[in-house]
Formats: C-alpha cells, sequence, structure tokens
C-alpha cells in the first residue's frame, strides 16, 4: 500500500530525451513519485504537451528552471511558471533578496487569480553563477562558500520563500536556524545499490531523511536502472524505513556568551555541556590535538581558544588522552565539526564536552578574540549558556586562579611502572601521560609522586635521577615543590619540563615572570644555543624564565625564536637541566624527542647514582 507520506517525498528527476519518454515515465512511476521534476529543455520546448499530459494523469511536478536563462523579467516568469500548472518551482538568487520577493508575489498573485493554492517557492543557486556583489551585499560573506548554504537559506526565509535547495549535509543546519517548516530539498540522492566507482560522496536516502530533509531528488538511480519501477520500489522502502527507524528531530542551536574582563562580549552557540565558567582566556596556535589540549593538566583552571578554525573533525579517541580527564574550563572554537570522521573515533567532541561537564561555544570570531588577546594580554572572562548579568559580571571581576592549582591537577597517590633501566622519581605538577609513555619507552624504573611529595620521601627511595613535571599556575605559588626541588639539588641529577623548567630556574636563583599571552601550540621555533640548529617544538606555558636573574652557573641552553625567551638551561653544580617546551610533543612535531634519549643516557653513564656525570 502506498504511504503519501513516503510518496511526497520523493522528486523524481525526468533524465530522458524526449516528451515521449517523460510521458512513459510519469505514467510507470506515478504512483511511488510525489513530484515529477521537469528541466529547462522540457519548459523551452513543447513542453505545453508534457505538462497538459501530467494535469491528465494527476501528477505534480517540478519546474527547474533558471530564470536569467528565459527572455522575461522576474515576475513575468513567475507568472508564465505558475500558468503552466505547476505547484512547485525555484528561483536562482542571483538577484538577491529582491528578486526572491518579486517571484514569491508573482507566484502566490498568479495562483490566487486562477484558485490554487499558494505555490511551494525554493531559492537556489550554484557559486559559479552567483555574483561577487551578491556574495558580498546580499550575504554578506565575501567568498566564504562554507557559509553559503546557510546565509542562503535565511535570506530566503526572510524573503517569503518556502525553503531552499541544499546538499544533505546542510540540511540539518537549515533546518535549526530556519525552523522545522522550512522545507529542505537535497538534490544528488543516490541509494548504496546504484552508486558507481567514481561517485566519492554520496547521500543515501537514509542518510536524507536523518538529517531532515524535505524533499529527496532521484534521478539516474531510477531512470537509468534496468528495471525502473523495482528501483523506485526499492527506494521507496529504503525512505520508509528510515522514516519508522530515526524519526528527524531538531536540535534548535542553544545561545553561549563569552564575557572577557576588558569588557567585551561575544555571542555564539552553546557545545558541550550547559551552565557557567570562569577561567584565564588563552590561545592555542595548534592544527590538530584538541583531544590532548582538552585533557593536558597545564590547562586547569583555562578556557581555551582554538586558533585553527575547524575543530572536532575526528572526533574522540582511546587514546590520545593526556590524563583521565579533561582540565580545561572551556573551550572556543569557529566551527566545530557535527560529523566526525575517522577509523579510531568512539564518539563526538561535543558529547564528549558534555560527558566531561566543560563548557564550549563556537560560531564566534576567534580571530578577533585571538587578537584581542595578544593586544591585551591574557585575562580572566567567563563562559555560559545563561545571560550575562550584573551579578555574573561581578563574579567575574572577583575572579582568581587557585594558588594550589598545581597540587589540584597533580596524581592524589603514588604510582609505580616497573622498569629494568634508570631509576627515576616524577614530581607529578600536572604530568601529561606522553611524558611518563616517552620514560616508559627507554625502560626507565619509574615512581610518580604527587606535588606536595617532600624531597625525604624521595631520597629514601635511592633514585639515579628525578624530573619535575609540566603543570599550571604561577611557578611561585608551588612552594612545596621549590622546596623540595632545592633540597634534593646536589643530591640527585634534576630535570625540569614546562613548570618543572621554571621551578629549578628559581631554586637556582633566577626570577620568573608571566608573559603577555603566553606561548601556546605545536609551532614554536626554538634554537639550540650549543648547536645552532632550529627545530619546532610544542609549548603550552604563560610564564618565562629572566635570562637578566642568571646565576653565573646557569647556562642557556634553548630560546624561542618568535620573541628571544629562554626555553632551556643547564647547571653543571648541581647537576640540573631544563627546558621550557615539550620534549614529548603531543600534540605537535617530534623535532625535540632526542632530548629525553640523551638526558638517560647521561643518567645511566654515570659513576655513582647519578652524582657526578661522565663527560662525552
Amino acid at each position: 500500500m502506498i504511504n503519501p507520506k513516503i510518496k511526497e517525498k520523493i522528486v523524481l528527476a525526468l533524465d530522458v530525451d524526449d516528451i515521449e519518454s517523460a510521458k512513459k515515465l510519469v505514467n510507470e512511476l506515478k504512483d511511488y513519485v510525489g513530484i515529477f521534476k521537469v528541466g529547462l529543455q522540457f519548459y523551452t520546448a513543447n513542453g505545453s504537451e508534457l505538462f497538459e499530459f501530467m494535469k491528465s494523469v494527476g501528477a505534480d511536478y517540478f519546474l527547474d528552471v533558471k530564470f536569467m536563462d528565459i527572455p522575461n523579467t522576474v515576475a513575468k516568469a513567475s507568472q508564465n511558471v505558475i500558468k503552466k500548472g505547476a505547484d512547485f518551482f525555484n528561483v536562482h538568487a542571483l538577484g538577491g533578496k529582491e528578486m526572491m520577493q518579486k517571484a514569491m508575489e508573482a507566484a502566490s498573485e498568479t495562483a490566487l487569480k486562477l484558485g490554487r493554492s499558494a505555490p511551494t517557492v525554493l531559492a537556489v543557486t550554484v557559486l559559479t553563477s552567483i555574483s561577487n556583489e551578491t556574495l558580498n551585499d546580499e550575504l554578506e560573506i565575501g567568498h566564504n562558500v562554507n557559509k553559503y548554504a546557510l546565509k542562503l537559506a535565511k535570506l530566503a526565509k526572510e524573503s517569503g520563500l518556502t525553503g531552499v535547495v541544499a546538499s544533505v549535509f546542510e540540511a540539518r543546519k537549515i533546518k535549526e536556524v530556519c525552523g522545522a517548516d522550512f522545507k529542505v530539498l537535497c538534490p544528488g540522492i543516490r541509494p548504496e545499490w546504484s552508486v558507481k566507482d567514481d561517485q566519492k560522496r554520496l547521500a543515501t536516502p537514509k542518510l536524507a531523511i536523518e538529517e531532515g530533509a524535505d524533499y529527496l531528488v532521484i534521478g539516474r538511480a531510477v531512470t537509468g536502472a534496468p528495471g525502473r519501477l523495482e528501483a523506485m520500489r526499492r527506494i521507496y522502502d529504503e525512505i520508509e524505513e528510515a522514516l519508522n527507524k530515526k524519526p528527524f528531530k531538531i536540535h534548535y542551536a542553544k545561545p553561549a556568551r563569552l564575557l572577557l574582563d576588558n569588557g567585551t562580549e561575544f555571542e555564539g552557540e552553546s557545545f558541550g555541556a550547559g551552565g557557567t565558567s570562569f577561567g584565564e582566556i588563552v590561545f592555542n596556535t595548534s592544527m590538530a590535538g584538541y583531544q590532548e589540549i582538552l585533557t593536558d593538566p597545564s590547562y586547569s583552571e583555562q578556557v581555551v581558544v582554538m586558533t585553527y578554525p575547524e575543530i572536532g573533525n575526528y572526533g574522540i579517541n582511546d587514546g590520545d588522552f593526556e590524563s583521565s580527564k579533561v582540565h580545561a574550563n572551556g573551550f572556543i572554537v569557529k566551527s566545530c565539526c557535527e560529523r566526525e570522521s575517522h577509523y579510531r573515533s568512539v564518539k563526538t567532541l561535543d558529547k564528549y564536552l558534555k560527558e566531561n561537564g566543560v563548557v564550549g561555544i563556537k560560531n564566534v570570531d576567534t580571530r578577533t578574540i585571538t587578537e584581542i588577546i595578544r593586544e591585551t594580554g591574557a585575562m580572566n572572562c567567563v563562559l555560559t549558556t545563561s545571560e550575562i548579568t550584573d551579578e555574573l559580571k561581578e563574579q567575574l571581576k572577583n575572579y582568581s586562579m587557585s594558588k594550589d592549582v598545581a597540587i589540584k591537577a597533580s596524581s592524589k597517590n603514588i604510582r609505580r611502572i616497573p622498569g629494568s633501566g634508570v631509576k627515576l622519581g616524577i614530581i607529578d605538577l600536572g604530568i601529561k601521560k606522553s611524558i611518563v609513555e616517552n620514560f616508559e619507552r627507554l625502560g626507565c624504573d619509574i615512581t610518580i609522586f604527587p606535588a606536595n611529595v617532600s624531597a625525604k620521601e624521595i631520597l629514601a627511595e635511592n633514585f639515579d635521577a628525578a624530573l619535575l613535571s609540566n603543570g599550571p599556575g604561577n611557578p611561585q605559588d608551588a612552594v612545596c615543590a621549590i622546596e623540595c626541588a632545592r633540597e634534593l639539588a646536589g643530591k640527585l641529577p634534576l630535570f625540569g619540563i614546562c613548570l618543572g623548567h621554571q621551578i629549578l630556574s628559581i631554586v637556582l636563583g633566577a626570577k620568573t615572570y608571566k608573559l603577555k599571552y603566553g606561548h601556546r601550540g605545536g609551532n614554536h621555533p626554538v634554537i639550540n644555543l650549543e648547536t645552532n640548529k632550529v627545530i619546532l617544538t610544542s609549548q603550552n606555558h604563560g610564564y618565562a624564565v629572566d635570562e637578566n636573574s642568571f646565576t653565573p652557573d646557569m647556562k642557556a641552553t634553548y630560546k624561542n625564536l618568535n620573541d628571544g625567551t629562554i626555553e632551556g638551561f643547564r647547571c653543571e653544580k648541581p647537576y640540573i637541566e631544563a627546558v621550557q617546551f615539550h620534549p614529548e610533543a603531543a600534540p605537535g612535531p617530534i623535532d625535540a624527542n632526542e632530548i629525553f634519549t640523551k638526558w638517560i643516557n647521561g643518567i645511566r653513564q654515570t659513576t655513582s647514582k647519578g652524582v657526578e656525570r661522565l663527560k662525552s
């Protein structure tokens, strides 16, 4: 039995060359097809005969014509289309909003005079024919084609049109923004069983229904099939199954707002969890690695802006976490990919943030936010899915990062990872999993201590060396770690990474200071001052060591080529070595991986439990 709700969704393109073939196709498939799509060749030739035939058999038809190809004005062309008996047609948006309005008004008036219902008029265009003037003035998107379909849909809705022609992959977003009653016609639908090898981008009837398409345009999958009726029945069954299995639901975009400490306010769309979150706003320039960034404990109590525009496109996997939870207080992106694509992916970024209670905001101008941070400096912010109230502004004014943030980010218990090599004690100030994994690969026998461990506890274990890890916050607030490292200096070889680098410099008598906006990303050039070799590094820090405060025993080993800040130092007595960047490179380049290997090899070559290093 034919279900009219399924039938009305099917638009069959008459991909035949003559009227007789078209008539035969209509007669054969009219029970399964809601609308027959008629192209320009029939409209401008002897189309009247075909249209009269369709009226006689009770078949609706959709005139797919470009008004610019017809020697009439837009209004006259619209009137003519209705007089031909069509209940559906589209207008090409070459003239923008004014042309759409004229077409709709003329068609509706003509239908009313003929005693018919108002027609379904859809907006459609192609980027090869749309003028730059329309793109810039009417749609206000310049040449940003990624925003094109949604902007066109909004313009069509404002003009009074019924809907828009758009791809399956844009349908859901259009529905969310323009409403459930706004129609979306999706061309290029082709069931999987009819796909040819050269057709990489497949839009199946099932996917179209799931994404909310109102009309599915099908062409050669049916007209070119050996058994056209059987092909049509199979497509009909696919649509019926999809409708019964997964009815389309619109998830309307919820607003989210960002307020900076300097009073600047941004409004975008919420993704991830709802709620309100405070933190220091910082930006990261990495093109990939958002999963590692979110779970890096060094981002504790910070709200991260990703400068790369498209985030979430490869989803979330089970292997790239840097800790057991998200440490960032919030996440800000230009565009969050809704349909991730990667063989390792187990969920979307949006779902992952929801599960971890992390507030996110998308569709904001991350370039402007980044420029503000660069010009004004890092500052506090509030990210919320509620309104910006006076109370919220007052809370932001009084907000400050915890002084014990490194202890909060640290593990709470001692953890041991057996190995047969160098016996290494690690002071966890917010350590990344990939750092531990690097030392595991080097065969180290590892014991990881909480950030508030005492030197006495570490010395009791008879380690060959000790490492101070990366972590969040102001190094001068890490009082426990500074005192521990001060007692360990001269008794064990020490190595520091990032926050550990800063703490060890304080132990030796140097000073640290807060950078204007920090170094965060996987593309920071650093020069080795001993070899003059330049490496690209992964970095994440808001503080630096003042080279002018170096003591005579301290020797700079690395410098940042962007701003000249110190990126590493060595001290022979006591033997201390440290780098500001991340040699483990997760996310980021692998240029600096050898630093861990060289340090461990140096410890292996010591004569007496690491107190004296053999010179090589």
